[in-house]
């Protein structure tokens, strides 16, 4: 019996890191013999050792993909703006219990994608008027700042990645395709932020560009402003890439000024198919 401790000790120490990762407290395992833990009363003789503290990845795992599949249905439109969400139905059809769809509308309520009414339930996101002014004002502030630090951090890939973006636009407004400008606008905005190099202020805008696009105003341009748009996105590309970073932040806040009416304007058209 010591012949066979001795020689399974080296296994413990190399098998310790694997299984404590792998593992989870409902189906302890023994470190020393890979095998589910006999619980009955050991001899003396044997060592157990010490239980590891392990995190329930699997739990987390779960929760992180009920978080990105239904946050996936809400800015994709399946559920539209205002509507109220089934959680009980969301449960059934994602297969999993009430805690992580649960925790993921909680999540989405701090994201400002998803609002909960005592007794009325989970709603997703309808703003109004005022609010969607107070959402493109800080947008604005956001974009103005990324077009500012990216104009003092431009190097040569995202000054390629830029450039190639840009002519995407042009290439879509001189053909007129409304829906290929939206996309390469999206991508420019997204470069731009790339160019700026900073986390944090990319999770914000993140967090802002999903509630626009949960109203479905981040991708709108009124056919009457392509050209006026085009021209928008040209000046603040050539403010980067010269590096004029005031120049660049005053025509970021401008631009996100003329996008506010015309996502207000495409509401108000909208208003009366609601």
């Amino acid at each position: 019996m010591r012949v066979r401790a001795a020689t399974l000790r080296p296994r413990l120490r190399a098998q310790l890191s694997y299984v404590s990762c792998h593992v989870s407290n409902e189906n302890p395992i023994d470190f020393a013999l890979g095998a589910p833990k006999n619980t009955a009363p050991m001899s003396p003789a044997r060592i157990v050792p010490p239980r590891a503290a392990i995190a329930p990845l699997l739990h987390e795992s779960l929760g992180e993909r009920v978080y990105r599949t239904v946050r996936d249905l809400i800015l994709s439109q399946v559920f539209p703006p205002g509507s109220k969400l089934n959680v009980e139905q969301i449960c059934r059809d994602l297969g999993v219990s009430r805690t992580p769809v649960w925790d993921t509308m909680r999540r989405l309520e701090s994201e400002g994608l998803v609002n909960t009414v005592p007794r009325h339930g989970v709603f997703v996101l309808n703003y109004g008027v005022d609010q969607i002014r107070d959402l493109f004002a800080v947008r604005g502030a956001l974009e103005a700042l990324a077009v500012r630090q990216a104009a003092r951090n431009l190097d040569d890939d995202s000054r390629a990645a830029l450039e190639a973006t840009m002519q995407k636009l042009e290439r879509a407004a001189g053909d007129g395709e409304m829906e290929a400008y939206s996309r390469a606008a999206i991508d420019f905005h997204d470069r731009v932020l790339a160019a700026a190099r900073n986390q944090v202020l990319g999770r914000l805008l993140e967090n802002v560009y999903a509630q626009i696009l949960v109203l479905r105003l981040r991708s709108l341009y009124l056919p009457e402003r392509l050209q006026s748009s085009l021209a928008e996105h040209r000046e603040i590309f050539e403010a980067v890439v010269n590096g004029d970073a005031d120049r660049g932040e005053r025509l970021a806040r401008a631009h996100a000024e003329h996008v506010l009416q015309d996502a207000l304007e495409f509401t108000r058209r909208a208003e009366p198919h609601r």
